[in-house]
């Protein structure tokens, strides 16, 4: 190792902690995103310390601010003089001047497998997506968030740098719980586990969390389904666990209001039509 590339892994172990928790510069992140491309010692230490980093807030008990707080903010709001509006424009020393890089959205792949192809955002989801990283390596880092907060730290994304497909399905998950009008709701799935359904009416989207489900023989799989209030069942794709029984899907195609999402157990492939009895059903109404 000579000394340049001693100094950039010193450097990328020094800037470690602060990329976790989105708090670089642009231009220190591109160096260190330069580096984490490189080094795969380097990719496993930031997975390790993500996956901490969400455990920690969800080791984290909620606080709910009292109706009270709220009231009195928006009365001194309403009561606080607000500033003149500047006569003209404010002349700015060129030492003071800074230069801003525009944030370039990560493009959508040209191609992807039907099966695997995440929902197409629509325009309010563009909008809550644009709270959230859209750099891909730290896409998957903010699912591993939104599924730190929904079940404590029990599901985890723990791959950087996994397939277009898979980032843009995080981008999905995190619009979903970005969104204004996000709920969820969480039911027992029959043969053990929990399965967690997290939905945006306004995003006419969903996703489906499971924890413990048990792992299937090869020739099965596990399939999503919404299921309308006249219990016709629109296939939303298909999913497996691994050895934790743990895993989350974005599901394919459009939410309707009043839904139920199903998992049923298919041949391996998926169905057209349900062939079994749901495992598990959740009403979004």
């Amino acid at each position: 190792m000579n000394d340049d590339t001693r100094d950039s892994a010193d450097d990328s172990a020094t800037l470690l902690g602060a990329y976790v928790l989105n708090a670089l510069s642009i231009e220190e992140r591109a160096a260190f995103e330069a580096h984490l491309a490189e080094s795969e010692t380097l990719r496993h230490e930031t997975t390790e310390l993500a996956d901490t980093a969400v455990l920690l807030g969800g080791a984290i008990a909620p606080v709910q601010p009292s109706a009270a707080l709220k009231a009195n903010i928006m009365g001194l709001i309403a009561t606080t003089p607000q500033l003149p509006p500047l006569s003209g424009p404010v002349a700015v020393e060129p030492d003071a001047a800074a230069t801003v890089t525009p944030l370039v959205a990560v493009p959508a792949p040209a191609q992807a497998t039907p099966a695997q192809t995440a929902p197409a955002l629509t325009p309010a989801g563009q909008k809550a997506q644009s709270r959230w990283f859209t750099r891909p390596a730290v896409a998957l880092v903010s699912a591993a968030a939104v599924l730190g907060l929904i079940l404590g730290g029990g599901v985890l994304v723990n791959t950087i740098g996994e397939s277009q497909t898979q980032q843009l399905a995080a981008d999905q998950l995190a619009a979903i719980n970005a969104s204004r009008d996000m709920q969820q709701a969480v039911a027992e799935v029959e043969g053990g586990g929990t399965a967690t359904l997290v939905w945006s009416n306004e995003l006419a989207s969903s996703a489906m969390i499971v924890d413990g489900l048990p792992a299937l023989p090869s020739d099965k799989v596990y399939e999503l389904w919404y299921i309308d209030t006249e219990s016709v069942a629109r296939p939303a794709g298909t999913f497996g666990v691994g050895e934790n029984g743990a895993t989350w899907r974005v599901l394919e195609g459009e939410m309707h209001s009043g839904d139920t999402v199903g998992v049923t157990v298919e041949p391996s492939g998926g169905s057209d039509t349900p062939t079994t009895a749901p495992i598990v059903a959740i009403a979004s109404a």
